[in-house]
């Protein structure tokens, strides 16, 4: 059954996937796609609407017109500033809801559907994160994301695809000796399920809390110590290897941290086009952000329908830069309207040194839990949580009225004396 989505609600998407696997989701990009879709030759089962695309009601009601005139089932669901188009749906006859809560959304539109729920069909949820170009903090956005994922209570596997610098390895205290694999693709794709993935998977004493009800982080690492030029994996492999993660059923999320070449190694370009989700860590300076839109342009070239699944994680310059993050977020909202938001992170380059030097592994969480650096990351990990349609076991961490009294102070003493520019350019 085919269903076409038009929605921007966090979650949704992937909510359907992963519970309704029958259900074959097209996502148009733009209103107008959506209506040539639906009066087409080729016509979806099904079409839900609903009003977070910010769109206007003159143009969703001629949307759910255009599928109704043709015979496909429109349900329509409508709790912002569509709601007056409501009762004209239900005067058409059409199924029509107010909900804003992704589970339940796709649990209703199951039921609607007569679509039985598969939960032994699971796919585990995929994160991959990608750059144009390297050094922009693809390994940092990594290590930050999944252990603000795991202090949520969520169980967490990284892996680290970019063998060409394995920095997971040393970010994560990963020792030479576990297992890697390359050796698992040299077995061949029989072996890429969750029975033979299952040995080389890493599983670090120190990313497990006795002390805490947290998670934990699990590494799939090609591990330095073999990881040649000559090892370099084949991308049909890749996506053996990659079609055989999503089935880990242990794991309420992967992520998967790539090689910045995207043409030679196009792995986030593949990861995007099979449902996953991509984000991209996003610095202010010219060739960093230029690098983002190169690949953001290179997206929208050859998964245009997919490009609500990119994040932009704006990642703060160090100190004595000449463009903020804040200078460059605005424009990449304007030439990127469907690409998701996660937010701002500072620079603690202080704070990220005295982790990295730590003779064990300890984060910057652990070191100044008050800090703008980690109130921003948890912020930042709960965005996605909502994106992802997750739910996690465990509320965001709070710290000491004091130790928010502190952070607050720090914040309010890096704001001082910083200029804003008044005109920056993308390109």
């Amino acid at each position: 059954m085919e269903l076409l989505l038009y929605t921007a609600m966090d979650g949704l998407t992937s909510m359907i996937q992963r519970s309704y696997p029958d259900i074959d989701i097209l996502v148009p990009s733009r209103i107008d796609q959506a209506q040539r879709l639906v009066t087409g030759d080729q016509k979806p089962a099904a079409i839900y609407v609903d009003d977070t695309r910010g769109v206007t009601m003159s143009e969703l009601w001629a949307l759910i017109q255009a599928a109704h005139g043709a015979h496909v089932r429109v349900m329509v669901n409508m709790c912002g500033v569509g709601k007056p188009l409501l009762s004209d749906a239900q005067l058409l006859g059409l199924t029509s809801s107010s909900e804003r809560n992704p589970a339940a959304v796709a649990a209703w539109l199951g039921q609607q559907l007569g679509v039985t729920l598969h939960p032994t069909a699971r796919q585990v949820p995929i994160v991959v994160i990608g750059a144009a170009k390297g050094g922009v903090g693809k390994t940092f956005v990594t290590c930050m994301l999944a252990e603000g994922l795991r202090r949520r209570g969520l169980n967490v596997l990284v892996w680290d695809s970019d063998i060409s610098n394995p920095g997971l390895v040393t970010s994560l205290r990963i020792p030479n000796s576990s297992p890697s694999y390359l050796h698992l693709i040299q077995r061949g794709p029989a072996q890429w399920d969750p029975v033979g993935m299952t040995p080389f998977i890493y599983h670090p004493e120190h990313t497990r809390s006795s002390n805490h009800p947290w998670g934990v982080i699990d590494v799939l690492v090609g591990s330095h110590a073999i990881a040649r030029a000559e090892n370099d994996v084949r991308l049909s492999d890749w996506q053996g290897l990659y079609q055989g993660v999503t089935k880990l059923a242990s794991y309420d999320i992967v992520l998967v941290d790539t090689p910045p070449d995207y043409l030679r190694r196009p792995y986030a370009t593949h990861a995007l086009l099979s449902g996953a989700t991509v984000v991209l860590p996003c610095p202010p300076g010219i060739r960093d952000r230029v690098g983002v839109g190169h690949l953001l342009d290179h997206f929208r070239e050859v998964a245009a329908h997919q490009l609500d699944r990119c994040l932009l994680l704006f990642v703060e310059a160090e100190k004595g830069a000449v463009v903020r993050a804040r200078d460059v977020r605005g424009l990449f909202r304007q030439r990127y309207p469907q690409v998701g938001d996660l937010g701002i992170i500072p620079r603690e380059v202080r704070l990220a040194g005295l982790a990295d030097e730590h003779e064990t592994y300890t984060t910057m969480y652990d070191l100044r839990p008050a800090s703008s650096f980690v109130q921003a990351a948890h912020r930042t990990v709960d965005a996605l949580i909502r994106h992802l349609g997750l739910t996690p076991r465990l509320p965001i961490p709070q710290t000491a009225w004091w130790q928010r009294l502190l952070g607050t102070h720090q914040r309010e003493q890096q704001r001082v004396g910083g200029a804003t520019l008044k005109s920056v350019k993308l390109v």
